[in-house]
C-alpha cells in the first residue's frame, strides 16, 4: 500500500461510507468496524510484521 491509497481509503472511511465497514440499522457506518478497518489500513501501510503482531496483542490478542 502506498501513501496515496492509504489517504484515499482513510478519507473514504472518515466520510462515513458504509461500504465494507458494516452498517447499523439506519444504513450508516458502524463506527467500531470503521475504526478497526482504519487500524488495519495503517498497519498494512507500515508493513512491519513485528509491529502488527504487537499491535494485535494490544488490540485484543487475536492473530493478524
Amino acid at each position: 500500500m502506498d501513501r496515496y491509497r492509504l489517504l484515499r481509503d482513510l478519507m473514504w472511511l472518515a466520510e462515513g461510507n458504509p461500504r465494507y465497514a458494516g452498517t447499523d440499522e439506519e444504513g450508516e457506518q458502524n463506527p467500531t468496524v470503521a475504526r478497526l478497518m482504519a487500524e488495519d489500513l495503517l498497519l498494512s501501510y507500515i508493513g512491519d510484521a513485528g509491529v502488527t503482531e504487537v499491535f494485535n496483542e494490544v488490540r485484543g490478542g487475536y492473530p493478524p
